[in-house]
């Protein structure tokens, strides 16, 4: 098995390397890691598996980019009048690379943590990934200086401050504000309590409230959310109830939930989630 993966990770690395003097140096350097791992462990082999994947991966990324660039000049160094009408393609490239430069960034990040944590002293593996690591820095430097000598040639680049490290910023700010909106939409909050200790709290009044279900009881228009317990809709299956008996009071679709328990009421059970907190982010449960 090891002797398989260790072949595997030396012709993977040929078939990539393209014999440049830069990818033989790389091929010396895998050879150096195999030789070095021929006693390792299970453990050592998945590292070396994740390498080959990460490194088979980064290099497409890299070919994919060097193509982009290479067209990016072909338009630059065209008619004037055609580069301008191709600014609009030229800017979805530069777009395309720095999200094929983050990928790769991302891959070797992961690359480096998972040999961090497995405990695997290696000099040639860590080469091996800082070289990869600097190949993205490089490339980032590059793009930088395309995009200059793109300005210097009248054509209109969007974002022009924006590099890998902006980019990288750019989006993890987005992945942070999307996963605020996610928690934002599934929030909910609920409260159970006999009629004393709601009406106490102003969470039950005896008249107005928006939602209601009668004349006697009523929530109330105002109250107090911290009384409330707040959760997340996707994990909230089921909430303690304790009392003979429950009353429902914000409004929640019949057939989306069920009381159990005989003969004091001991859970309520919420069997479709969605449907059940669609009407109101609200539950309040009045107990006897």
């Amino acid at each position: 098995m090891k002797k398989s993966i260790i072949t595997l990770l030396v012709i993977t690395a040929i078939g990539f390397s393209s014999c440049t003097a830069e990818y033989k140096k790389e091929i010396e350097r895998l050879q150096a890691v195999t030789d070095s791992l021929k006693e390792a462990t299970v453990e050592k082999d998945t590292i070396s598996m994740a390498y080959i994947r990460a490194f088979n991966e980064i290099q497409r990324n890299l070919d994919e980019i060097k193509m982009k660039e290479r067209l990016i000049t072909q338009i630059s160094e065209s008619d004037p009048e055609l580069r301008k009408n191709r600014e609009d393609e030229i800017n979805r490239d530069i777009q395309a690379i720095y999200e094929l430069l983050l990928k790769n960034k991302k891959m070797v990040e992961d690359l480096r943590n998972q040999v961090r944590k497995a405990g695997i002293k290696n000099s040639e593996l860590e080469k091996m990934i800082d070289n990869l690591s600097a190949q993205i820095q490089l490339k980032d430097t590059q793009i930088s200086q395309l995009k200059h000598d793109l300005t210097k040639k009248n054509v209109e680049i969007e974002n022009l401050e924006l590099n890998l490290a902006a980019m990288e910023a750019l989006g993890q700010e987005k992945a942070a504000m999307i996963e605020r909106q996610i928690i934002e939409k599934n929030t909910v909050w609920y409260i159970v309590g006999t009629k004393k200790y709601l009406e106490e709290k102003n969470i039950v009044a005896r008249e107005g409230g928006f939602i209601g279900i009668g004349k006697s009881r009523k929530v109330s228009e105002e109250f107090d959310r911290s009384l409330f317990t707040m959760a997340d809709l996707r994990d909230l299956k089921a909430l303690p109830v304790f009392g003979k008996k429950a009353r429902i009071l914000t409004i929640h679709p019949a057939g989306s939930y069920s009381l159990s328990g005989e003969p004091t009421i001991d859970s309520l059970r919420i069997l479709h989630p969605d449907d059940f907190w669609s009407a109101s982010k609200y539950l309040v449960v009045m107990i006897d």
